[in-house]
């Protein structure tokens, strides 16, 4: 069975952590079947909580699933480390889940010193490279980027688009003359595959039950809708907001907003909560709110759809054609106007209107999952980086 060995920040069983992770779960379920997975990460949950897990064994290697996983220590992350673990697993390929984590990072750099051998490298930045993202830590990205061009720690490697746009955004970084293959983030087999519409809530025109589900970070813009919920005066709006608080300063600011709403808007801090509670309360709310500044898949997106919850989402998602499937609405960030006429709408709405959006929305998911071609795209990619292995 060919190997396959995969370097990502952050593994099961992280809670906090988001859709990166996810990916690499997914991939392991998918095709365990056909290739063993190793995988490195970090021995913690997520960039707000370091303390390092007590169910897995930190420097050794854990059987998880399908996979064999090592947890490293911060200190433990280093090229030396790297290049022991190439040695012992002895890949036939290298995925990696990021372009910028540390355990990535270090991988390049024993890569460019000759500490690994030559294994094909198949690199995925998950949206790491588009505008939105580049924004964030702006000055220490592009002193890194010109760091890694002058050393030509990317030359070489493979890589993976998750859409067309994202190829756009590989380009845009690192040249022109670059040909990405596009594979979709892969999601689980099923989810929720026991859902009924009983499941959903009874929608009662006047009442509403929004929820955010995602990491309270600027990029996710969860301050956007809380600002529009102050200037809806009538009906019962009920917001649950379920995820991590990474950023203090940013979470600050939305507590300021949230203690004067007005008293028509009741909102509901959960903070983190396991994959399970998650899609449980995606299931018990009408409708999934997500305002993010740019999104390369988002993992949480087909979860709601799948939980019959249609989306209130920006525009600058992969996911714009749920307003022709009735399973939401996508909508621009500048236009504040149609996002309040939006949640007026969502408020005044009956069961029976609601219902049939649910039930779209159900259905969006269920034929997404079932798609083949998504699967296949992955493995094109993974056929590639094996057949070159081969070849040399």
């Amino acid at each position: 069975m060919k190997k396959i060995l995969v370097f990502c920040d952050y593994y099961l069983p992280s809670v906090k952590s988001g859709g990166g992770m996810w990916t690499v779960a997914n991939l392991a379920e998918r095709f365990g079947d056909r290739y063993a997975f190793s995988i490195v990460t970090r021995n913690y949950d997520s960039p707000g909580d370091t303390i390092p897990y007590t169910t897995v064994k930190t420097g050794e290697w854990n059987d998880v699933f399908n996979a064999r996983v090592y947890y490293a220590a911060a200190e433990d992350l280093t090229k030396t480390t790297i290049a022991r673990l190439v040695g012992e697993e002895q890949p036939d390929c290298v995925l990696l889940n990021s372009a910028f984590s540390t355990p990535v990072v270090k991988y390049l750099m024993a890569r460019r010193d000759k500490l690994v051998p030559d294994i094909p490298t198949i690199l995925a930045p998950c949206g790491e490279l588009s505008l939105g993202a580049l924004k964030s830590k702006r000055i220490k990205k592009r002193a890194y980027l010109a760091y890694a061009k002058f050393l030509g720690l990317y030359v070489g490697v493979i890589w993976k688009a998750s859409t067309e746009s994202e190829v756009n955004e590989i380009r845009n970084v690192f040249g022109s003359s670059l040909e990405p293959m596009i594979a979709p983030d892969l999601t689980p087999k099923s989810i929720l595959p026991e859902f009924t519409a009983g499941q959903k809530p009874e929608k009662i025109a006047g009442k509403v039950k929004f929820v955010f589900l995602s990491r309270i970070v600027p990029k996710k813009n969860i301050k956007y809708f809380l600002e529009l919920l102050a200037e809806i005066k009538e009906g019962s709006v009920s917001f649950d907001i379920v995820g991590p608080q990474e950023d203090a300063a940013y979470w600050a600011d939305c507590l300021a907003i949230i203690e004067k709403l007005p008293e028509n808007i009741k909102v509901d801090i959960v903070g983190s909560v396991s994959y399970e509670d998650g899609l449980e309360s995606l299931c018990n709310n009408h409708f999934f709110v997500l305002p993010t500044l740019n999104e390369n898949f988002g993992y949480v997106f087909i979860e709601s759809l799948a939980a019959g919850s249609p989306l209130l989402i920006s525009d600058q998602t992969v996911w714009g054609e749920i307003e022709r499937t009735n399973a939401g609405w996508a909508m621009p960030l500048e236009n504040r106007a149609r996002w309040i006429e939006t949640i007026n709408r969502c408020l005044a709405m009956g069961n029976e209107e609601y219902s049939a959006m649910a039930k779209a929305s159900r259905e969006y998911a269920v034929n997404w999952l079932a798609d083949s071609k998504l699967e296949q795209a992955t493995a094109n990619v993974l056929n590639v980086a094996l057949e070159h292995n081969k070849a040399k």
